[in-house]
């Protein structure tokens, strides 16, 4: 197997239903933190009928990174979503090549 930096990583979760909702109900200021397009910020990306946010990582990641990638996220939507309990783990995926 040959190591590669071309594809970017992916570290987030599934959405439930209820913050589904809430991500896609942003308006104003506060909606270009979270876009399925390139963001500085969050990212909405998918896996089959599944709906995933956080952050794509096009540069190598380290292990130190992890945690401050998932602080990271976890602010982001502690501010949108202020009521809404989050997720204690994040998953990470290697993302597909078109994502690049």
């Amino acid at each position: 197997m040959e190591l590669t930096e071309r594809n970017p990583i992916f570290v987030g979760f599934k959405l439930d239903s209820n913050l589904k909702r809430q991500l896609q109900n942003l308006s104003g200021p506060d909606s270009r933190y979270v876009s399925v397009d390139e963001s500085e910020f969050l990212r909405l990306c998918s896996h089959g009928e599944d709906l995933y946010v956080g952050k794509a990582i096009k540069e190598r990641l380290t292990t130190d990174r992890v945690d401050d990638v998932t602080r990271n996220i976890l602010s982001i939507l502690r501010r949108l979503c202020p009521d809404t309990r989050l997720p204690e783990k994040m998953e990470i995926w290697a993302c597909s090549p078109e994502l690049v």
